[in-house]
This record gives C-alpha cells, sequence and structure tokens, in this order.
C-alpha cells in the first residue's frame, strides 16, 4: 500500500456506495431482479447470513436495513445501513453504508465489507449475466419488475382481517417521474361435472407524481350466471411501493411468511367470501418479467369449503409502452394448468402472439408465437365492437392446437371517444388443448381487452 493509500485508510472511517462512484466496486448494484426477491436476500444477510452481522432494524416500505456489524478480531462492532428500492426504471437499485463507530481509520475495512455483501448477496439472488445492469447506462425502454412487484403484498404487520385499514407511507414527488401502472390478478377455478365455480380478483395501481391511483376488482361466476360482487377505487398518497396489495373498504388480506398472500377475505353485511392459496404447484417468468404462479387453492362461500387451483399473476409497464393484452388460465382437472398471455396491447380476430406455460402432471412445457384465431363472434353494440365467442389454437411447430368456447362472457364498455369504445370482457370458456397428440378437455378463463 501506498503512503497515499494508507494516509487515506488511517483517515476514512466510512465507506458508501452511489451510481457514479469513481471506484467503481462502490457503485452499489441496479439488479433486473423484482424487489421482493432482493429484499428477502438481503434480510437473510444482514440477519446472521453473513457472520458476525445482526439486524437492528428492517423496514420494508421504506426499503432500509440497518445492522450491527461485529469485527472478528478485536470485536468492535460497526453499522451498516442497507437501502433497496426501485430506480427511474422500475429495477431494482441497492446502495449501502458502512461506517466505523470507534471514529478511527478502518484500514479499508468499511469497504471491504460492501464488496463482501455484494458478493455474496449476487449468489443469493442468482444475478447472472443480464441480471446486474451498469447504473451509469440509461435503458431505452423500461424493463419493469412486477413481483415481486406486486409480488410482495404488504408488511408482516399488515392489517388484520376486520381491523381498519392500513395508511400508505407518504413520499415526494420523485424528479423526472415517469408514471407505472402495476396489476395482480388472482383467480380461483374449480370444475365438477359440467359445473364451474370461477372467482377472479383484480388489484390495479397507477402512479402519478402527487399519489397512486388504486381499484381492486372481484367477480363470482357460477356456470353461466356473473356476480360483479366488488368495484372499489380510491386515491393515495405516493408510495416507496405503489404494487404492494393493500385492503380497502370490505376487503381484507392475510399475510404469511416472507410477505406472502395466503387469504384475501370480502365482507360486506351478511356476504362473506375467502379465497385461500395452498401449495405453490409451479412458476413461469414472461419476457417482461412477469410472473405466473399455480396454486392449490380453497374458497370459502356461504360456511361451504371448495378446493380448486388458483392462479396469482403479476405484471406491470410504464407509461409510453405498449400495455400488455389478454390473458388466460385453462385447467384439465389436477392433470393438466395451462396459463397463457399476449404481449401485445390486445389480440384481434387473426389471433395473437400469445405464450404458453403447461404443466403437464409434472413435466413442464411452454410455448411462443401461439396464434388464437377468432372462430366465432358477436357484435357488442354498446362498444361497437365485435367480441370473440370462439378460439382455435395452434402454435407454430403443430404441436400444441385446440379449441375454445365461450359459456357465458362478462362484456364491459368504458368511457372513452371515437365510434369504437374501449372493452374489457371475461370469458367463461371450455373445450380441448392438444398436446402432443393427446387430448385434455380444459375448462378455464380468458381476460380480453380492447383498447
Amino acid at each position: 500500500m501506498s503512503f497515499a493509500k494508507l494516509r487515506v485508510a488511517l483517515r476514512e472511517t466510512r465507506a458508501h456506495t452511489h451510481p457514479e462512484h469513481p471506484d467503481r466496486s462502490l457503485r452499489g448494484r441496479t439488479y433486473a431482479i423484482p424487489f421482493a426477491q432482493v429484499w428477502t436476500a438481503a434480510v437473510g444477510l444482514a440477519s446472521g447470513g453473513i457472520r458476525g452481522w445482526t439486524t437492528v432494524r428492517a423496514d420494508e416500505d421504506l426499503g432500509t436495513l440497518q445492522a450491527e456489524c461485529q469485527t472478528l478480531i478485536f470485536q468492535t462492532v460497526d453499522d451498516v445501513e442497507i437501502r433497496i428500492s426501485l430506480d427511474e426504471n422500475a429495477q431494482t437499485r441497492v446502495d449501502l453504508t458502512s461506517g466505523s463507530r470507534g471514529g478511527k481509520g478502518d484500514l479499508g475495512r468499511n469497504k471491504r465489507r460492501i464488496q463482501k455483501f455484494f458478493q455474496i448477496l449476487d449468489e443469493r439472488t442468482g444475478a447472472g449475466p443480464g441480471k446486474i445492469l451498469d447504473p451509469t447506462v440509461p435503458l431505452i425502454r423500461t424493463s419493469l419488475l412486477l413481483v415481486g412487484l406486486l409480488g410482495a403484498c404488504g408488511p408482516t404487520d399488515q392489517t388484520p382481517p376486520g381491523a381498519g385499514v392500513a395508511e400508505e407511507d407518504s413520499l415526494a414527488p420523485i424528479r423526472n417521474f415517469q408514471a407505472r401502472s402495476y396489476e395482480r390478478h388472482i383467480v380461483f377455478l374449480t370444475s365438477e361435472g359440467d359445473s364451474t365455480l370461477l372467482v377472479p380478483w383484480s388489484f390495479t395501481a397507477r402512479t402519478r407524481p402527487d399519489g397512486v391511483d388504486r381499484e381492486v376488482r372481484g367477480w363470482l361466476a357460477r356456470s353461466d350466471t356473473w356476480d360483479p360482487f366488488l368495484s372499489e377505487r380510491w386515491e393515495g398518497p405516493p408510495n416507496a411501493a405503489p404494487w404492494r396489495l393493500l385492503p380497502h373498504g370490505p376487503v381484507r388480506l392475510v399475510v404469511g411468511f416472507g410477505d406472502a398472500l395466503e387469504t384475501i377475505i370480502f365482507q360486506e353485511g351478511a356476504r362473506k367470501l375467502e379465497v385461500n392459496l395452498g401449495e405453490l404447484l409451479v412458476e413461469w417468468s414472461g419476457q417482461r418479467a412477469q410472473t405466473y404462479r399455480v396454486h392449490e387453492g380453497t374458497i370459502i362461500l356461504s360456511d361451504q369449503t371448495v378446493d380448486g387451483h388458483l392462479l396469482d399473476m403479476t405484471r406491470a409497464w410504464a407509461t409510453g409502452d405498449e400495455p400488455p393484452g389478454d390473458w388466460g388460465i385453462l385447467l384439465s382437472g389436477d392433470t393438466l394448468q395451462v396459463v397463457m398471455e399476449d404481449l401485445g396491447p390486445g389480440s384481434g380476430p387473426e389471433g395473437g402472439a400469445f405464450s404458453f406455460w403447461a404443466r403437464v402432471e409434472f413435466l413442464h412445457r411452454q410455448w411462443q408465437g401461439v396464434r388464437l384465431t377468432w372462430s366465432e363472434v358477436m357484435a357488442f353494440e354498446p362498444a361497437r365492437r365485435d367480441v370473440p365467442m370462439s378460439w382455435e389454437i395452434q402454435s407454430p411447430e403443430g404441436d400444441l392446437i385446440g379449441s375454445l368456447s365461450t359459456i357465458a362472457p362478462f362484456l364491459e364498455v368504458a368511457e372513452g371517444e371515437g365510434p369504437m369504445l374501449p372493452l374489457d370482457a371475461l370469458f367463461q370458456v371450455a373445450g380441448t388443448l392438444t398436446l402432443g397428440g393427446e387430448d385434455f378437455p380444459v375448462r378455464g378463463l380468458i381476460r380480453h381487452i380492447q383498447r
């Protein structure tokens, strides 16, 4: 070590990261990894995952961790603050400050501590090539994260059922603000004979400089009847985690370990409906950081418990990006679970370029560029549009084909201008999928959007 560097080492008592720090090892991390995944890993490291570290305080809403670090030789205690947030491109940003309490030069100890933390954090989050971004290079197009976007539901001390509504943490408006939209869709589905029971939930959040516009909706579909039992909209202040699910009005949420959503409860007067997420069967990720999780699930309705399957889906996008389009879930008993999504702004009669994910017993399959061609349409005069009533399915290689027909549609028209108005539709569907020459009778849900 040169005399100049030694003099600095004897004087410095702290080290910190910054995206443009002249020392590249102190530029922190910008991850193309969901916030919830990075937060969980960081909490584990600060809580004894690194020898000598102890968590003093953890606030996931603010994205801050405070820890004490005891040195191995002299048994002195230093302080570390970890800050985890979303940057202007909605990527997960992690910064650290490590400082010595004694006021004496650290001989580079704080810098080495930061370097070690990020080395282990990279391993714990699986941050391979393409997952660690250069914070000094702006993204041309925003690649948004969800879920965890929406992957986390709320703090572990979230308001329990029957208690008051949780308040949001306010933040000052952010410079260079870019509005973003976050969606989380949770769909319970079960079939018994010719009867289908569907309970779709839709949680949305749209940010603006001075707040967050939120909406929660719920539907109950039995056989060929739709009951839109819930539609709530409200405004909240700016929030560090706008993707979080928040209880509101008649809706309560129960979360478990790691802030994982366990239960959604709707209660209004004597009317009560409860949806429970059970064992996770499979999880997939999309090209734009969407997440799709299929669980076993149960619903409690009128004191009757019904078993089935459940889709937990998250996605997000920035204003200026094309919003994603149609999506759906198809089931064939316990044998086959299929999730599909059109990444375009909305499919038309010629079919969109859908991505398909399938769990066939214990095997996983995936297809890209699948066409869902409208084989039958119906005129919906309130929107002055045609809507699909049946679909033909064809993968590019022909190893996935099928047909679906509508059992019952739920059609809504939104306000707008022009000869055609925006349309939002839910379709109960039934049909057949053929995978690798084997036929599967399927039932499910398709969410269809025309903007």
